[in-house]
């Protein structure tokens, strides 16, 4: 038996956000799922920080959602006592989750998280050092495509299929509703790469954008700068070095793509260059 828990906020002093909506959809793909007897959903609302461990010993889950809003490097949105925003660092919650990753406290331990919410790269990044999968967002991605690819996800994990399958179909369900943002939804899963140093093989293959997007976010500090360093974007296109890897791979994706930029192409072979040639 699988548990999610869903853990939703959307503080006053921000946009509002359709997580009723979210949360109806996602529990109602479950119910009518073929294998809905492998599940059990949970959820928790206008979440606090302290909130969030208290539901996680409570539940003891394997997947874990959060729905709300994020702001990049600052950190997800939960709620204080008064119900307005409050940050919750990468750093915070990477903590939280390596303590409920571990097999040796926990049999079931949590193997998925989902971060639907703005610019959530940046944490799964750090949570994807303990826990295995994990989804996160590269850019603002709009209420109804968040909603639609949670739909997707879990009608394909109710349906039995792969955390990756899932994902597929999650990014699928934007493209299928005509919304723009399927590049947005990311998946990481650092264990894919040797455990030493999660950096990939010279042959890994790169073909689409969310492999390059993985790949860049699992390099070595030293292997992502020559990849800059190769390509010599702008000054003030990519945060300086001291900034979050979660933070600096959307801008260089972002630059790369723009009118300006020199494309995927070149970025393929940047990588290519520099993992033959690895400094």
């Amino acid at each position: 038996m699988q548990k999610i828990l869903i853990l939703a906020a959307n503080p006053k002093n921000t946009t509002r956000l359709r997580l009723d909506e979210e949360l109806r959809d996602i529990e109602e793909g479950l119910r009518r799922a073929q294998h809905r007897d492998r599940f059990t959903l949970t959820q928790r609302l206008a979440v606090r920080p302290r909130d969030i461990q208290r539901a996680m010993l409570e539940e003891t889950p394997q997947i874990v959602h959060f729905s709300g809003h994020g702001d990049g490097a600052e950190g997800l949105m939960f709620e204080d006592e008064s119900g307005n925003a409050k940050l919750v660092s990468e750093a915070a919650l990477a903590g939280l989750f390596a303590l409920f990753a571990d097999p040796a406290e926990f049999p079931n331990p949590i193997h998925c998280v989902v971060l639907n919410g703005c610019y959530s790269v940046v944490q799964a990044e750090a949570i994807a050092d303990h826990v295995p999968y994990v989804v996160g967002m590269t850019k603002a991605v709009g209420d109804r495509a968040a909603i639609d690819f949670a739909v997707g996800f879990y009608d394909a994990l109710g349906a039995g299929r792969t955390v990756e399958f899932a994902f597929k179909l999650g990014c699928a369900a934007i493209d299928l509703a005509g919304k723009p943002e399927s590049a947005i939804p990311i998946l990481i899963n650092k264990r894919t790469f040797p455990p030493s140093s999660h950096s990939p093989s010279s042959s890994a293959p790169i073909p689409n954008r969310i492999e390059l997007y993985q790949l860049l976010l699992s390099l070595p500090g030293p292997q992502f700068e020559s990849v800059l360093f190769a390509l010599n974007p702008p000054r003030g296109n990519i945060s300086p070095s001291n900034a979050p890897q979660g933070q600096r791979v959307p801008e260089l994706l972002t630059w790369v793509e723009s009118p300006i930029g020199p494309g995927l192409d070149a970025l393929r072979t940047a990588l290519a260059d520099m993992l033959s040639n690895p400094r």
